[in-house]
């Protein structure tokens, strides 16, 4: 069986418009001499790299989906969580640099939503909740901004209008 997060990936890669560079950054991992055995791996701050060259916004995405309509996330390092704790530090050691945006892309695919939520409103997220994971109500009763991408089904996978996201999302960097 194919890895789903895998399979979204690869649906939200084939959704990028011509005008967008999509870079996915490498997952290699590491090993002391010339040997087989695996001894740590590079931990990437976030997944993919995306340029918008029409407002020339660079963006910085963890992309995640989850079966459920909610997904866990850890406050520290020491937690088990589908939003690991080194994504959440990379996100905001690259949001700290202006014209780059870092969030989270999330599917649900249980309600077959998937939205972007920007790392500053994460971590408003994270102040106001006390819990260690989230719904979309939780979004909203706490008045977290995030954005719908607007999706589509193809058969039996969903194809995603980034083009729109990007359009709205560029929108709210302009305000």
């Amino acid at each position: 069986m194919a890895n789903t997060g895998k399979i979204f990936e690869q649906s939200f890669k084939k959704s990028v418009p011509e005008n967008v560079l999509l870079y996915r950054l490498p997952d290699a991992a590491q090993s002391f001499g010339n040997n087989n055995q695996l001894r740590f791996s590079r931990k990437n701050p976030f997944d993919y790299l995306m340029w918008d060259s029409t407002a020339h916004v660079l963006y910085a995405l963890e992309l995640k989906t989850v079966q459920r309509q909610s997904i866990s996330f850890e406050r520290n390092k020491d937690e088990h969580g589908e939003i690991h704790y080194h994504q959440i530090c990379g996100l905001n050691e690259w949001d700290r640099y202006d014209g780059i945006t870092c969030g989270f892309v999330i599917e649900f695919r249980d309600i077959a939503t998937t939205i972007f939520i920007d790392i500053k409103q994460f971590n408003k997220l994270m102040d106001v909740v006390p819990k260690k994971s989230f719904r979309i109500s939780d979004l909203e009763a706490n008045d977290i901004e995030y954005v719908v991408i607007p999706q589509r089904k193809i058969r039996t996978r969903y194809a995603y209008d980034i083009d729109g996201f990007l359009k709205i999302q560029n929108n709210l960097i302009d305000t």
